[in-house]
């Protein structure tokens, strides 16, 4: 399935999750469905991902992020996102296993727009 959308060369996506095997496999779904690999920036906690994300020359355009991390979960990311002018707007979906309904509206409340249960299939990613 590929994408009619089109992202310039300095636009990226930002998938966070501390577990490299699920981190590559939405990586994998986003190239399969015919995002350049080169626009994919990941980080394994959301520490790392505020300082790609706050570097001038990322402009990252939609944001995959687990909730459970080391140094600072998906949550916390989230609530720094939303303060940070260039990216309250940007989307950003939750990619977790947890299934918890309180957590899953704290995500949302932190800046979360959309939230799927890990493992993610093509089309649901897709859809998101």
């Amino acid at each position: 399935m590929k994408t009619n959308y089109k992202f310039y060369k300095d636009h990226k996506f930002l998938v966070v999750d501390d577990d490299e095997r699920l981190r590559d496999q939405a990586i994998c779904v986003l190239v399969e469905l015919g995002f350049s690999k080169a626009s994919i920036l990941s980080a394994e906690d959301g520490k790392k991902a505020l300082e790609i994300a706050n570097r001038p020359d990322v402009n990252v355009e939609f944001f995959v992020i687990d909730l459970v991390m080391p140094v600072m979960n998906g949550i916390d990311l989230l609530s720094e996102l939303s303060k940070i002018e260039k990216y309250s707007k940007t989307p950003k979906l939750v990619l977790s296993s947890e299934i918890d309904s309180n957590i899953i509206l704290n995500a949302v409340s932190a800046g979360a727009n959309s939230y799927l249960n890990k493992p993610c299939e093509k089309t649901s990613l897709a859809k998101k």
